[in-house]
Parts: C-alpha cells; sequence; structure tokens
C-alpha cells in the first residue's frame, strides 16, 4: 500500500515523553473541573514557561496551568495575564534555605502567606534559580539535604497535593568550580533518589539539572546564551519544555492511581550485546548495525492476550509498509534485536530534514487480532530511542462508518507527539483521549475517534523545525484494557 500522509502535529497541541514512560493523559476524569497546577519560579522558569511552550501545552492536556515568578511579577493566571499581584515571597528567595522558610510558615484560611496559597492548588512545582548550583563546600550541601528533608515532612503533611521540586539547573563554567558542579549533580542525584523519594508517593522530582548539564555538570554549551550568563537559551527551553510538561502529565496520572509508572531501567553494560560498542563508531542511518538497544530483564507490562505485533517473526515486508515526504535523506523500516526482552523490535533508522517526514505503519487487517478494540482504553508499547528528542507521531487512521468498503487511504487520522529520551527501553501508554484529529485534514473526515473503526497504525518520524537523525526501536505493540 502506497499511503503518503503528511503528518504536522503543533508542538503544543500534543505532548509526551517516553524517557521517563511518559503519555499525554486528560485529567478530565480525576475530579471535578480541571486540575490546577502552579509553577514557582524565577527567570529561568518564566523562560521555560514562554520560550518553551509550557502553557499552551498544559492548556492542551486539559489542565489549568499558574504561575508566580518575583514579587515584582507576581501571579500569572492560566491564560497568561499577569494579574498585578503576588504572594509576598520572603526576600524573593527561592535557594534552598527560600523553599525552607516558605515551608515552614503558618497554613491560613484565608491564605495570607506563600505556603497558603501554594496550598489552594493540586499540583505545587517549585524551583531554585541556578546561583543555588554554586554548592561550594559540603557544608553547604548538608544544609541543602536538612532543609529538603523538613520540607518532606510539610509535604507529607498534604497527602492530597503533588508537589515537584525541580534540581538545580546548571552554571557556565565561568560562575562555578569543577568540585561545586560534581556537587550540583550530587545533589540532584540525591534529590531524584530512592533514598528521598521512597515511601513519599505525593513527591516528584523534574531532573531540571540533567536535561541541561554537561558530562563536567555546566550547562551545556549549545544551551548557553554566552559564557558568563548561566540562564538557558531558547533552544534548552524549547527542547526541555515538552519533557517538563510530560513528566509533570505523568506524576498526576501516577499520583492520581496509587501505581507510579517507572522507567524501564537500562541494563548494566554487561547486558549490553558485544556488538554495542561498535555502534558509538557507526552512522546510525547509513550503516545501522544489527545489535540494536541492550536487551532488559525487567518485567513486562504488556498483556499478551493483546499484542497486536511483536515482531518476533523477523520478517515484517509484506506486513508493515512504509513513506517519505519531501526532506529526507534515508529511512529504513525493518525487524532488528534485541528487541525488548525478546529478538526482535521494529528499528526506523533515519536522516530526516528539518520539516521533512517520513513513516511505517500497517493496516489492522494485517496484524494478530490482539483482543477487542471496542473493549480497549489506548494503546501500549515498548520505546527505545538512540539519542534525546527525537520526534515521533504515533498515529491510527479511523475509517467513515458510513463507508461499505472502507479504503485505507480515506482513512482520518488521529495522533499524538512524543518526544524520545535516549538509552533507556520505556513503557509508552497512549489513551484513546489522548488522540487528536490531525490539523491538516480541516473539516474533512470524520471529528470523533472510534477505537472500533481503527483502520491502520503508524509511527512517523519528523520536525518542522529540527532535522532528525539517528534510530528507534519499538516492541510489543498492544492493547490496554481496563482489566
Amino acid at each position: 500500500m502506497n499511503l503518503h500522509p503528511l503528518w504536522r502535529v503543533s508542538l503544543i497541541a500534543a505532548l509526551a515523553l517516553v524517557g521517563l514512560g511518559l503519555a499525554a493523559h486528560s485529567p478530565a476524569a480525576a475530579q471535578d473541573g480541571p486540575i490546577r497546577i502552579i509553577f514557582m519560579h524565577h527567570s529561568t522558569g518564566e523562560a521555560l514557561i514562554w520560550e518553551g511552550g509550557v502553557r499552551e501545552a498544559f492548556t492542551a492536556l486539559g489542565y489549568e496551568f499558574w504561575d508566580h515568578g518575583y514579587n515584582s511579577d507576581g501571579l500569572v493566571d492560566a491564560s497568561g495575564t499577569y494579574l498585578n499581584t503576588n504572594w509576598d515571597m520572603p526576600d524573593d528567595n527561592t535557594d534552598p534555605d527560600g523553599w525552607y522558610t516558605i515551608f515552614n510558615q503558618e497554613v491560613t484560611d484565608p491564605p495570607d502567606n506563600t505556603l497558603s496559597h501554594m496550598l489552594e492548588y493540586d499540583v505545587i512545582i517549585f524551583k531554585s534559580c541556578f546561583p543555588a548550583s554554586d554548592i561550594y563546600d559540603e557544608e553547604m550541601f548538608e544544609a541543602y539535604r536538612s532543609y529538603f528533608l523538613d520540607m518532606r515532612d510539610v509535604m507529607d503533611q498534604h497527602p492530597d497535593k503533588l508537589f515537584i521540586p525541580f534540581t538545580t539547573p546548571p552554571l557556565v563554567p565561568d560562575s562555578t568550580s569543577p568540585d561545586a558542579a560534581a556537587r550540583a549533580r550530587r545533589w540532584a542525584e540525591y534529590l531524584t533518589s530512592d533514598e528521598y523519594l521512597d515511601g513519599h508517593p505525593n513527591i516528584a522530582v523534574f531532573d531540571f539539572f540533567n536535561q541541561l548539564a554537561d558530562d563536567d555538570g555546566y550547562l551545556s554549551a549549545e544551551y548557553r546564551v554566552d559564557e558568563y550568563d548561566s540562564h538557558p537559551n531558547e533552544l534548552a527551553n524549547r527542547t526541555v519544555g515538552p519533557v517538563f510538561v510530560s513528566f509533570v502529565d505523568q506524576a498526576i496520572r501516577a499520583f492520581a492511581s496509587g501505581e507510579p509508572i517507572q522507567p524501564v531501567e537500562q541494563p548494566d553494560e554487561s547486558t549490553e550485546p558485544e556488538e554495542a560498542e561498535e555502534t558509538e563508531e557507526t552512522e546510525p542511518v547509513e550503516q545501522p548495525d544489527d545489535s540494536g538497544p541492550p536487551d532488559t530483564t525487567a518485567p513486562d507490562q504488556a498483556q499478551a492476550a493483546n499484542i497486536l505485533e511483536d515482531f518476533e517473526s523477523g520478517a515484517i515486508e509484506d506486513i508493515w509498509w512504509l513513506y517519505t515526504n519531501d526532506g529526507v535523506t534515508a529511512f529504513t523500516c525493518e525487524a532488528a534485536g534485541p528487541g525488548y526482552n525478546s529478538d526482535y523490535a521494529l528499528r526506523l533508522t533515519f536522516d530526516i530534514q528539518p520539516d521533512g517526514s517520513a513513516g511505517c505503519g500497517a493496516d489492522t487487517a494485517d496484524i494478530q487480532a490482539g483482543g477487542n478494540w471496542a473493549d480497549a482504553d489506548g494503546i501500549g508499547f515498548y520505546l527505545w530511542a538512540d539519542q534525546d528528542n527525537t520526534t515521533l507521531r504515533f498515529g491510527l487512521g479511523v475509517y467513515d462508518p458510513t463507508q461499505q468498503n472502507p479504503d485505507v487511504e480515506d482513512a482520518t487520522p488521529f495522533d499524538i507527539e512524543l518526544h524520545t529520551t535516549g538509552g533507556t527501553w520505556s513503557y509508552v501508554t497512549i489513551l484513546w483521549d489522548d488522540l487528536t484529529k490531525v490539523e491538516w485534514v480541516g473539516d474533512t473526515g470524520i471529528e470523533v475517534f472510534d477505537p472500533t473503526k481503527v483502520i491502520w497504525l503508524v509511527f512517523d518520524i519528523g520536525d518542522w523545525q529540527y532535522a532528525q537523525q539517528g534510530a528507534i526501536w519499538i516492541d510489543d505493540v498492544h492493547l490496554i484494557t481496563g482489566d
């Protein structure tokens, strides 16, 4: 079959991050009215919101996103309007000692201090600015630990609220020392560790530091404004914005379910195939090797009865079709291994210029029955990418039920945009409500997604602004059911 859809979805319309097993999720069923989020920040956070499309993305997911910056900027409502009011944050201090002061304020009703105002929201996100990463000695490190342990005790007192602290953003080399940068990385590792988080289900830490830092613990060169300014640049914010939104979305969904969805851990290097070192030396598009991602022994989340495609035949040419649009230098779609706890997975290798796209799909009639679509709540699969921030769209084609003999090429596409984190197997869930009709279809086709009328599925690679090069593996595509 020759299907050539031009997949185009706004970055802010639908987002998900597979690096933490995250999937975009509508919170509409979680409570009466939208879930309300407050993000407490200074300039680095403000730039992340505006340049990273954060407010628009949260709105598209059904959340009500507010933020509060310096007292001089104050509170911003869900529409992005500055309200010319503030919560009198003590000394405008968002360093760890400042947050310690805030979290030890008395809770009042009506609210008359920062903590009391924060607790009016369902999800409370807060961060320190980059100077806090200059942890100049061990005494300072231990002071940070003491502050956050005390704050954790306060968060435990509000089990109905979800708290999302940030790790501190890294500094440029001119603004810190190698030892301090190493401590900043240790601080990020501590806040995201089981030591800090285990047993505290209403706390989820967003690792802002490692989204931005290089191997030495400094702000990565490509994310710097210059060598003296530690504010992340626009590229950094555009890159991290979708990651942040998806992390929060997943944290909310996990908190609501009481069963946090954790990423599948990357296995030790000892479990990687011997050929893995060659992958580092080989262009993944022009000459991909056959080693694939590391295999893993983590437990499966896919239900075997609902598997649509596990790729274990090793021969998919007669089932999975591919297409390429403008701007594609190279694109392959094939079975390769190892897969996720298996011998084979679907491997896509690609070299695609900005505004180009290519995809690999299958007609549902040609893959395994995999259970009852009518009883399913969504689709899940495992994903491994060789690098961060590959733009991947997952789409389903739905035929018009009034057609006597539906044609796959006339189906209306519904899709969702995902962004990868490299180097780890992740479990991705996509619920039917997460899918939206693609914009380029316009007023044609059907308007309401119906899982019983799905006629094909597709994985599409391409970004309107950035080139996409590398490889991803997909395995165990399956239906998700409530039971």
